[in-house]
């Protein structure tokens, strides 16, 4: 399954900013008129381009359980879903306990987190949001070992991180929800960065701006494909 390709409307088209570069930037407030106090992003696909990790990952899985590796259609479906919902579809309810326990027993840290490469310019951004004073949380699909990623690239500064151990996995949107909640936010002030359908129906069930991320198929807010062109959400240079 491909992640969502559905036609973008003129008025999104019109949203899109144009690349960062040198010189001043100015907030976006035809974007988002209330301003922004905070970003929440998704892990995989936005923060990581972890396709690669997560296949080897599932795959290995698959072997241990003498099962063939996933084909391109299926992996791509998995790099969206929760591993619950991977591990159900890929050994069925009858050996569903047994994928888990595989799963526990492989380190995914020591084999496949250095198939995890960061996206561009992620850190700097991140760095930046900060000194500017916004508030960054996690809203992922991955469960609680995403602590591991974050704490594997030293990503301290998310906070709340929502997994699917708390919530029931997007397109719930109940991660977002919670977040907002815990931060006592307004959700007009804040944007969930995303890449996939699943990212989007979340953040339209929950009320919640969504900033499409290197997926222009997805109905969004804003569009970008760097991290450099979330920079004028940060505010005047």
């Amino acid at each position: 399954m491909k992640k969502n390709e559905t036609t973008e409307t003129a008025d999104t088209q019109q949203l899109r900013p144009a690349a960062s570069g040198a010189g001043s930037r100015e907030f976006p407030r035809d974007i988002f008129p209330s301003g922004l106090k905070g970003l929440i992003f998704d892990c995989d696909g936005v923060l990581f381009d972890s396709k690669d990790a997560n296949t080897a990952f599932y795959n290995h899985i698959r072997t241990q359980l003498g099962l063939p590796p996933m084909q391109p259609e299926e992996a791509a479906w998995a790099h969206m879903a929760s591993t619950p919902e991977v591990f159900l579809r890929m050994a069925g309810p009858e050996r569903l306990e047994e994928a888990i326990t595989v799963g526990r027993a492989t380190s995914y840290s020591d084999l496949f987190m250095p198939l995890m490469r960061p996206m561009p310019r992620m850190f700097e951004f991140l760095q930046a949001a900060v000194r500017a004073g916004l508030r960054l949380a996690l809203c992922t699909n991955r469960s609680d070992s995403v602590q591991r990623v974050l704490d594997h690239f030293s990503l301290n500064d998310f906070n709340p991180v929502m997994t699917v151990t708390h919530v029931s996995p997007k397109p719930a949107p109940d991660g977002l929800l919670r977040i907002v909640d815990i931060w006592g936010a307004d959700k007009a002030h804040v944007a969930y960065v995303g890449d996939s359908l699943v990212d989007q129906q979340a953040g339209n069930a929950a009320g919640i701006p969504v900033i499409a991320f290197r997926n222009p198929g997805l109905s969004a807010r804003m569009h970008v494909n760097e991290f450099d062109e979330l920079l004028p959400l940060l505010g005047p240079m």
